[in-house]
């Protein structure tokens, strides 16, 4: 038998790599930040305790890198909404803030803003994210009521959030987020 070649390593590489951060995800979500362990992560992937930490050598260095996609992905899915939208661009674009596995990124990036331990610049950047989610919704308005439009951008990011948080406890399919998004859109122009 000979010896794998370097891409056949990189491939194993990356198979178990991105199994840990999968299984870490699930873990970050249904047990938070504080609560997760890496042997719960190991245990999720499959893999051993040890390699896990051959791949991270910390359980914030797993949590930074998966905040950092969904930061990330924030970041793109803010591209799909045009500026100056209609009520029903709102409602398309929470449609699609809530495929999956967007509510458990919205979740992780809820944890990092909100949880003790969490690395303070971490938390940081979580926070300028939204800031950022809230600024690119309250520019896609034509509201010339500053008032109105901050509300509006809340309200729908408040949407997002918490039908993200509804979706991972099982509460809720966030079937509403569309409407409810199209319909504060709407409203706000009154």
């Amino acid at each position: 038998m000979s010896p794998r070649t370097a891409e056949a390593n990189e491939v194993i590489h990356e198979e178990r790599r991105r199994a840990i951060l999968d299984a870490a995800l699930n873990v970050f979500v249904e047990r938070g930040f504080e609560g997760t362990r890496i042997q719960e992560i190991a245990d999720r992937s499959g893999l051993s305790y040890g390699l896990v930490y051959h791949y991270f050598p910390t359980k914030e260095a797993v949590f930074t890198i998966l905040v950092d996609l969904a930061l990330e992905g924030a970041g793109s899915l803010l591209q799909t909404l045009p500026k100056v939208s209609p009520p029903e661009a709102f409602g398309a674009f929470a449609g699609y803030a809530l495929r999956d596995p967007s509510p458990r990124y919205f979740a992780l990036i809820v944890e990092a803003l909100s949880k003790r331990g969490v690395p303070p610049g971490l938390a940081a950047r979580a926070k300028e994210t939204i800031q950022g989610f809230k600024a690119t919704i309250l520019e896609a308005g034509s509201d010339r009521d500053p008032i109105v439009a901050a509300t509006r951008a809340e309200g729908i990011l408040a949407i997002l959030l918490g039908a993200s948080i509804m979706r991972v406890c099982g509460v809720s399919d966030g079937d509403f987020a569309p409407g409810a998004a199209t319909a504060l859109a709407a409203s706000s122009k009154e």
